[in-house]
Parts: C-alpha cells; structure tokens; sequence
C-alpha cells in the first residue's frame, strides 16, 4: 500500500509531537513526494506502478551511496529488464540471507547466489516482491529519471563505492578482474 511506503529523509519534528503525529506527518511527506516523481518520471521505463519504484529504489540504494552513479545504476537495471536479463543484485541476495534483519560480515559466495528466495534477482527475472530497504530521495529520482545508455554490467572498484560500468560481459570480466587487483 502507497501510504505505507517512507522515503528515507531527515525530518523535523517538535519534541512535544506524538509519535502518532510524527509518524502521519512522515507518511503524508513521503506520500506527496512519492506521486510527485512518478507523475513526473520518464513514461519509457518499464515499471508500473510506485510500489515498483520503491522496489528498484530500494535496490539502487543498496548497491551505491554515490549519488551521481545512481542514475546510471537504475539505468543499468532498466537495461537489464527491458532485455528480459535478471538484475543479478547483490543486495538482494543479502536481503535473502539476512531478511534485512541484520548486517551480513562476510562476503557472499557463488553458492549464496543460489539461494532460492523470491527476492535474490541472480535466480528471478524481474523485481523482486517488495523493498530490502528504506530508498532515499536520491534513489528513487535516480529510478524515475535514469542514465540513458547501452550499460548492462557495473561492479565495484574499491571500498569508496565507486563502480566500473560495461556494456558487454567481455569488458565486465576485465572490470571484475581489475578491481580484484585494485583490493589486494
């Protein structure tokens, strides 16, 4: 349900309001910020409905916190459905083992990528049921205005965030192995 869904922002609020009060007044800011962008997305983007930007959201705010690499990211995935490939998210496989309940400490495996759940995108096509997290404002305009591009691949560079983006798989697994070399 749309007045469910919070968008992950800071809000003000006095220390007299109820938690009742505060809660309402984020549902209704995160309400009106939500139809807003959607109104306002680009109509070429194959979702159908604000729960679905929330989905992908969630996703894109899960792989990257560098803000000018989340467009090209949600492009990436949009890339990605509209040639019926699956979104092959790590996060979402994350999300699979721990529910969101917790911080996975350690990295995934290839058996991890396995796992049968209606939320790890390496086994499904297409989103997943339901967020793995709380999107921020950045994420979401990130999915309702994606990067226009030929991108299917990224993977992480370093520990700063930043990521190699491809447009073939030949070049991916160059990616893959240089930022290999970039972690020893």
């Amino acid at each position: 349900d749309i007045s469910d869904l919070i968008v992950a922002d800071t809000y003000n609020y006095q220390i007299t309001d109820s938690a009742e009060r505060i809660l309402n007044d984020i549902k209704k800011i995160s309400n009106n910020f939500s139809n807003k962008i959607w109104s306002e997305r680009d109509h070429t983007i194959p979702i159908r409905s604000i729960n679905e930007m929330f989905i992908l959201a969630s996703i894109v705010e899960k792989e990257t916190s560098i803000k000018n690499e989340k467009p090209l990211i949600s492009g990436v995935f949009f890339n990605r459905l509209n040639k019926n490939m699956r979104l092959q998210s790590d996060p979402t496989v994350i999300y699979a083992i721990t529910g969101g309940r917790y911080r996975l400490n350690r990295n995934l495996t290839r058996k991890d990528l396995k796992i049968k759940s209606v939320h790890n995108t390496y086994v499904n096509r297409g989103l997943p049921p339901s967020i793995i997290g709380f999107p921020g404002k950045d994420s979401l305009l990130a999915t309702t205005l994606p990067k226009k591009s030929d991108l299917l691949y990224f993977v992480a560079k370093n520990q700063g965030g930043e990521h190699y983006f491809s447009s073939n798989y030949k070049q991916h697994l160059k990616n893959i192995k240089a930022s290999k070399d970039e972690k020893k």
